[in-house]
């Protein structure tokens, strides 16, 4: 088997939890379920502690400054999401005997481009290393998204265990399930209209509590039948439990996007904003895939919703309460989706299957000369 011995993944923060999110979770799944060598490269190591207090000793977290001595090249290295990799480090990958496999990890989109893009490779134009776009992806022929082997095994579980749920919830200061009442999780961007969606849920025909993990000012609101709980930032490994045991879960980014997909319950994602729109096109890609089996219906709710929640200054009343009005039938959905991406194999496998392939070929190349 030609899997490669270490792993180097190189991380620089620009969204505070998402870029860091997504690279320790690829650099322990390495690590813990591949047994490799991982280093994980970052230059703010502070992000990484405020979603992993206790980071997994079986990843080498290294500071990447200006003070970087980069000695050895590991046998893959990673670059995510184009954070550009020093000229020190390039030369030392050129310089090794064995070349590196050099993978550009790139931002998760379902917009058609990127299949066609996904697995090109490059030839760096000063130092004439090979780096490859590797793009996660929905479809069976992208890069496919990360989960861990049994992460779906400990979701049923949980999901179907009350106690164990109570059990979770009475550790941040949560109330005990209550199938009278609709829990919401709430992560997001500054820009979300989250006072409209309180102005109009406070007046819900049954009680709706919002579980809102934030940096400061925790305690409890109540507005009508609508009760906000402001938690502490849970750790990664926690936020699963929390997009688990809530009925629907407002996402941001990428890394929780992903996990609330997997989480199997209705969700609407808040979408990093970029210039001229363009993360609307990205949204509406996803929805093409995500909305394709909903019957009608469902689709148009939960398009208005992802539309609103992403967009200032829209005045659309009553979106709020239909979408809550729709759960039960969304929930089925979403459980059909994550079914769909489980049944899928994950990052890790189709990112070492490319390395081995493309390991293959070179030996195939050679014993043909």
């Amino acid at each position: 088997m030609n899997f490669p011995r270490c792993v180097d993944i190189f991380c620089r923060v620009i969204d505070n939890f998402g870029d860091v999110g997504v690279c320790w979770r690829l650099a322990r799944q390495l690590a813990v379920e591949d047994e490799l060598a991982v280093r994980l490269f970052i230059d703010d190591p502070s992000s990484l502690t405020k979603i992993v207090p206790i980071p997994d000793p079986s990843v080498n977290v290294v500071v990447w400054d200006n003070a970087l001595v980069y000695g050895e090249a590991a046998d893959l290295v990673i670059e995510a999401f184009a954070c550009d990799l020093p000229e020190q480090v390039l030369s030392v990958m050129k310089n090794r005997s064995i070349p590196p496999i050099w993978i550009d990890l790139e931002y998760l989109t379902a917009e058609d481009w990127a299949l066609s893009c996904h697995a090109v490779p490059s030839l760096h134009p000063m130092m004439g290393v090979k780096k490859t776009l590797f793009f996660p992806g929905f479809d069976v022929t992208s890069g496919g998204l990360l989960r861990e082997h049994d992460l779906i095994e400990r979701r049923d579980l949980f999901q179907n265990d009350i106690v164990a749920q109570n059990k979770w919830r009475k550790c941040y200061n949560l109330p005990e399930f209550d199938s009278n009442c609709i829990d919401l999780s709430l992560f997001c961007y500054k820009s979300a209209p989250i006072e409209q969606i309180f102005d109009e849920l406070l007046t819900y025909t049954c009680p709706v509590r919002v579980f809102h993990p934030v940096v400061s000012g925790f305690g409890v609101k109540k507005r009508g039948s609508l009760m906000i709980y402001r938690i502490p930032f849970v750790s990664q490994d926690q936020y699963d439990y929390l997009l688990w045991t809530c009925t629907a879960n407002f996402v941001r980014g990428e890394d929780s996007f992903v996990r609330a997909q997997m989480a199997g319950r209705p969700m609407i994602w808040n979408i990093y904003v970029q210039e001229k729109g363009t993360h609307l096109v990205k949204m509406r890609a996803f929805l093409d895939l995500y909305l394709a089996s909903f019957p009608l219906p469902l689709r148009e709710v939960l398009a208005q919703s992802f539309e609103l929640w992403n967009q200032e200054d829209q005045i659309c009343e009553g979106v709020w309460k239909k979408f809550l009005d729709h759960l039960p039938k969304l929930d089925r959905q979403a459980q059909i989706w994550s079914d769909r991406l489980c049944c899928q194999s994950p990052l890790t496998v189709r990112l070492l299957e490319f390395y081995q392939n493309t390991k293959n070929n070179v030996l195939i190349k050679k014993d043909k000369l």
